[in-house]
């Protein structure tokens, strides 16, 4: 299986410990190589990028619908053992909620999670969208064709950036958007849920203030699971990788999990 792993090349490292970036929903590792990645590179960081199956440049397993949440933790099991030590763990959106059942049978000493789904599942978000779009919500489960919802472009735009950018500033992205694996959805949904009292490590969680996809009161009760503060962002959407402020998120991460 070919999996698409990005990564910078630091000239002096500051740690040895590198970090692995997992993505979310109909991303792929591409939008953390906008700005994360060469940053940490100037940093003395080194740091991957990973693409779930099917999705950016990794290889079709096979329909996208049958892909599993268990079967993207495989994929990060296939990237840790290509890096050949432990990275810092730093899952967003679905990548947060697929490190948190990696973290269900493997301990691994830094994780971050940044506007994560939560450990009881996107319920909070399906009902967002279904309120606000229901029938770009019903074509979507017609068709069994999830990216049928965030080709709406007012639905990308409210879910990803929270309306604090205009459509031709995030068209790019927009372009590079994959479909989603609707049994990943329905284990997120409640079908894989995940277990936090097998989770040993420690975790750190993170978002967004303005988040319309996981929205502020869900990060606060994913904290709360796990007995940490949550870190949350002023005026952050949810492709924060991708706002004006991006470097106020990857510095946080950094003093979180290298400078301890």
């Amino acid at each position: 299986m070919k999996l698409e792993i990005l990564e910078n090349n630091p000239k002096i490292l500051k740690s040895q410990k590198p970090f692995l970036f997992l993505h979310g929903m109909y991303h792929g590792a591409w939008y953390y190589n906008k700005n994360f990645l060469p940053y940490l590179e100037k940093q003395g960081y080194k740091a991957y990028a990973l693409s779930f199956s099917n999705h950016g440049k990794s290889e079709k397993r096979k329909n996208i619908n049958f892909l599993t949440i268990n079967q993207y933790v495989e994929d990060v099991k296939e990237a840790i053992q290509y890096i050949g030590k432990e990275p810092c763990l730093v899952g967003h959106s679905m990548g947060g909620y697929v490190l948190q059942k990696y973290l269900e049978t493997n301990e691994n000493e830094s994780n971050v999670l940044l506007a994560s789904v939560p450990p009881f599942g996107n319920w909070g978000t399906t009902f967002n969208v279904l309120k606000k779009f229901p029938l770009s919500f019903l074509k979507a489960n017609l068709l069994l064709n999830l990216k049928t919802l965030v080709m709406n472009k007012k639905l990308y735009l409210h879910l990803m950036f929270s309306n604090t950018q205009t459509f031709n500033d995030v068209e790019d992205y927009y372009n590079m958007l994959d479909n989603e694996s609707f049994g990943a959805y329905f284990g997120m949904l409640g079908f894989n849920l995940i277990k936090p009292k097998k989770i040993k490590s420690k975790i750190t969680v993170m978002g967004g203030e303005i988040d319309n996809a996981i929205v502020l009161k869900e990060v606060i009760k994913t904290a709360k699971i796990y007995n940490t503060k949550p870190i949350i962002f002023e005026g952050m959407c949810h492709d924060m990788m991708l706002d004006k402020q991006w470097q106020k998120i990857i510095d946080t991460i950094i003093d979180n999990t290298m400078k301890k």
